[in-house]
């Protein structure tokens, strides 16, 4: 069974950092690890220090890494889709409405959309036991964790009005005395089954107890205030939040009696400063391990 971890955050609180200690302790204790990143501000190659890691790439022991292209994956999933559906409703050529399919990377959402079938994506591929997520600033990676669950409502409601349409168009050709094909042979509810399967998946992932989301935000207001707006979306979501680490807690701006009462249900860790982040070697990602990992391994 997979395990995954999920690292979330505003920019610059340190997700990275944190999750190379994750990687490195568990390749350390003989575990076979997948870290990968959706932040399309990679920082993974930075911290590791190697370059070109758009290809999975064994970096030590048993852990490998990768920094997904995610403009490559949003044109290619882009032509694709715009593929499927010049296929489908080809009757749109004759009005020139298929331009409409060439200028959908403008649409709200779109990459958020491919960024999570990115996810799916890369983890349907990788047998590895432990897989670690590296995401996007706070409120992209919110509106993607989310997407499962928005796009289950409208996709079954889709599914059903095409259920409706294939039903009449069947009454229409019986009075008329017409072969129609199959409704399960029908291209676009297959495509919608397709992309309500993969919701689904998605949803179940992100609830499934071995996801663990891990919230990283550093000892200032800012930071708090944000954190306490990220656990209300994932509480929303029905998503458990498994552990809130404080970052560059010598650097202290709050209390740490506010943090506790932010997030009362959650472990909190407090982490030391760490400087020169860029220049951190393998024994430095294990020390700041050990300050944390075994609250969630």
């Amino acid at each position: 069974m997979k395990r995954i971890f999920i690292f979330l955050g505003k920019g610059g609180v340190g997700k990275t950092t944190i999750s190379a200690s994750l990687a490195f302790w568990l390749a350390e204790e003989g575990k076979d690890v997948f870290w990968f990143s959706v932040d399309p501000a990679h920082n993974i190659g930075d911290i590791v220090k190697k370059e070109k890691l758009s290809q999975k790439t064994k970096i030590y022991k048993n852990l490998w890494v990768q920094e997904i292209d995610i403009e490559n994956f949003l044109k290619k999933y882009l032509e694709k889709n715009a593929k499927k559906m010049k296929q489908l409703y080809k009757q749109l050529q004759v009005t020139q409405m298929e331009k409409i399919f060439d200028i959908m990377k403008l649409s709200p959402g779109i990459e958020e959309t491919a960024i999570l079938y990115a996810i799916h994506e890369v983890i349907e591929k990788q047998e590895h036991d432990y897989i670690i997520i590296d995401t996007p600033p706070t409120g992209f990676t919110l509106r993607i964790l989310a997407l499962p669950q928005v796009n289950l409502k409208w996709l079954t409601a889709l599914k059903e009005w095409r259920l409706k349409i294939l039903d009449k168009r069947k009454i229409i050709a019986d009075i008329r005395k017409e072969k129609t094909p199959e409704i399960k042979e029908d291209k676009i509810l297959k495509e919608l089954e397709m992309h309500l399967k993969l919701m689904q998946d998605m949803n179940e992932l992100f609830k499934d107890k071995n996801t663990k989301f891990i919230l990283i935000l550093n000892q200032d207001k800012l930071s708090l205030k944000e954190s306490e707006r990220i656990k209300s979306k994932l509480k929303l979501l029905k998503f458990n939040l498994e552990l809130v680490l404080i970052n560059k807690a010598e650097i202290a701006e709050v209390e740490e009696k506010l943090f506790k009462e932010s997030f009362p249900e959650s472990k909190i860790v407090f982490l030391p400063f760490i400087k020169n982040r860029f220049q951190l070697e393998k024994e430095d990602f294990l020390e700041l391990a050990r300050y944390w990992v075994k609250e969630v391994i």
